[in-house]
Order: structure tokens, then sequence, then C-alpha cells
């Protein structure tokens, strides 16, 4: 087991457990534009049996980044896509919203796989060509997890979520569409625009909300969604701990905050503490 093995599967040992104790995190990645080809495509672009060769694997099992490249072109347009394997049944391609403006398509969301009336465009590799019908596609936002790991955190396949992004842009992004099955690994997918948007970092951990928390995907309750209105530092009695709560103790050099047990830690508040390294304490 090489090192990146290794921290990968400490990482989940510890999500786990943090899951067990209702706190649900998942390392979010953003995706580049990118395509991914059927093997009569590969070889109309790059010769009679070719064989896509692989750059680096990818977190999702099976799944890697090739050396190959092609370019998709449009009336109003060209953009070079990096090709991603293995092969698929049919060609599609990834893109984020403004990419698809400024090649004056129409950007349609959808899951990998649903290409059903997309557009399409010309693929082109050096003075090879090859008409794609359908394919472009905005990918969904999206969360993959393995069947046992969807046990744990209560999810099953088709779910939608919530994914709440902390830092100094924080954003909770909505209908987050659960992909569960074998050969799936923890991770959650958005896409570059989405992830400039909260400034995410990839790998960051970032926290599943579902359920009553988050409603039939409606708006989240004020708790999640907005910062709290100034309050004092809690005492003894006091129902809600909040962020500004979190973040005064911070500013006068606290390590840690003490609190009834029948205190209110709102999700915002253990998400500062988590990230100040500052510990919670229920008494």
């Amino acid at each position: 087991m090489d090192d990146r093995m290794l921290r990968e599967a400490v990482l989940r040992m510890v999500l786990g457990e943090l899951a067990r104790q209702g706190d649900m995190r998942i390392p979010v990645n953003a995706s580049n534009r990118h395509i991914h080809l059927c093997q009569q495509d590969v070889e109309a672009l790059f010769g009679a049996g070719y064989r896509l060769r692989k750059m680096r694997d990818l977190l999702q099992p099976g799944q890697y980044a090739c050396h190959e490249q092609v370019t998709m072109q449009t009336d109003a347009g060209q953009l070079t896509l990096r090709v991603v394997g293995p092969v698929r049944r049919e060609t599609q391609i990834e893109l984020s919203v403004s990419e698809a403006v400024r090649l004056k398509i129409e950007p349609m969301v959808r899951l990998s796989g649903d290409i059903q009336g997309t557009p399409g465009c010309w693929l082109i590799n050096g003075e090879r060509r090859t008409r794609l019908q359908q394919g472009i596609i905005v990918a969904a936002r999206h969360m993959h997890i393995s069947p046992e790991e969807a046990v744990l955190y209560g999810l099953k396949h088709g779910d939608k979520v919530c994914l709440y992004v902390s830092g100094p842009r924080k954003l909770t992004f909505h209908d987050v569409i659960v992909r569960s099955g074998p050969g799936h690994v923890l991770e959650a997918h958005i896409d570059r625009e989405e992830a400039n948007a909260c400034g995410l970092k990839d790998g960051q951990l970032c926290r599943i909300i579902r359920g009553e928390q988050a409603g039939p995907f409606s708006p989240l309750p004020p708790a999640v969604c907005q910062p709290q209105a100034p309050q004092a530092t809690p005492q003894r009695g006091k129902a809600l701990l909040t962020e500004t709560d979190v973040l005064a103790a911070i500013n006068r050099g606290q390590k840690e905050i003490r609190y009834p047990k029948n205190t209110i830690v709102t999700p915002l508040a253990r998400d500062a503490a988590w990230e100040k390294n500052i510990e919670l304490i229920a008494e």
C-alpha cells in the first residue's frame, strides 16, 4: 500500500467514525472540462485499434486521466478537452455553464450518461475529425458512496442531499445527487465554476446535510444557511451556541469553549471551531 492509499484509508476510517457520531463529511473535488470517448470515436480520432494511454488514476476506481486530448468545435469556437478513460458506451463531453455559453451551446444540466437530446459538435484530432450528434452536458453536482458507507450515512442511490462548504465564502449546494453501488468511493463532484464561487480547494471536507435538516430541497434553516446575529459568549443555561460566539472566543485567545449539555450548537459554530482548532466541551 503506497502513501496515498494509506492516507485515503485513514481518512475514510475517520470519516466513518464521524458519521457514526452524526457528523457526516465528504471530500469534494472540482471537475474541469473533459471528454469520455466510445471506442468508435477513439478509432475515428486516433486510428483503428487504438487504445487510450493512462496518465494518472482518479479517485473513483477504474477511472483515469489519459494522455490523449481532442478538440471540440462549434460555429462559435473551439475548446481542448482532456480524455478520461476507460472508453464508454457513448461519447460524452462535460463543460461548465460559461464554457457552454462561450461556444453558444445550450447548457443542459444532466447526470453523467443522460445525454438524450443534448447538443453535439465536431471532434478533431489533427487531420482526423468526427461528428458528435449529441453528448454535451453540464454535469449535475453529485456524490459517490459505496453501499457500506451509504448504510452508515443513511443514504441510498438516487437520494438528494445538500453540501455545506465552510470558509470565507461559505456556501450550501442543494440537489447533490447520491450515486451508490459497487466500485464507488466516498467523494463529491462539483464543477470548477462552482468550486471557484466558494473558494473550495480540491479534497476539502464538506458537511452533508440531509433529511429533516435540509427539508425536501427547500432553503435550509437559518441556523445552517445564514450568519448568526451577534450574541454574547454563552453562559451557563444559555440555549444556543453560534458561530459568532466561537469567533469571539477565538479573538480572545481561548482554546476551548465550555457550555451546558442542553445547549444547541449550530453547524456553523462547529465548523468554525473545527477550522480554528478550538475545543467545544459540553459540561
